[in-house]
């Protein structure tokens, strides 16, 4: 007997966090240029194409990642569980079950804030999962809509 195919989540993030994606790698790739013109001034005339590689290669990272990134990022919250899929060379899908939930945090930062974003953290005995990036309102909801969900008629 072959299982059902689970349908991918549907939930996008907001544009704000493409923004978000794209500041956080042009300061990567700027400290990486930086490191690569200071290695290729010490070693002189061993790599003076060090910091050329690394300006191209970090171009076309920020050109292309953060675009992908966002394009396929996915989640949605189901009755039993939390479904994120994400990954741009490397797809991971998370489903985190509502029941091994310990607990719901949203994260707002001084960073986050200027995109107008929180990030959403879920807590399990196992580690973290975070959706990266959401309206606050919207993390709000999704947060109490968890926090239902775990309360049962058994914990009243």
């Amino acid at each position: 007997m072959i299982a059902a195919v689970r349908p991918q989540p549907t939930e996008t993030l907001p544009d704000g966090v493409r923004a978000m994606w794209l500041c956080e790698d042009v300061v990567s790739v700027l400290i990486v240029v930086a490191i690569a013109f200071g290695i290729a001034a010490a070693a002189d005339a061993l790599m003076p194409w060090l910091p050329l590689v690394s300006a191209v290669a970090g171009l076309a990272h920020i050109v292309l990642v953060p675009r992908e990134r966002h394009r396929r990022y996915r989640w949605e919250l189901h009755e039993e569980e939390l479904d994120l899929l994400a990954g741009v060379l490397r797809v991971t899908r998370t489903i985190v079950p509502i029941t091994r939930i310990q607990h719901v945090s949203v994260e707002r930062t001084g960073w986050t804030r200027i995109f107008g974003l929180v990030r959403l953290n879920v807590h399990t005995a196992a580690g973290q999962t975070t959706i990266p990036g959401l309206a606050p309102a919207r993390a709000d909801d999704v947060r109490d809509r968890i926090l239902a969900r775990l309360r049962t008629p058994d914990d009243l």
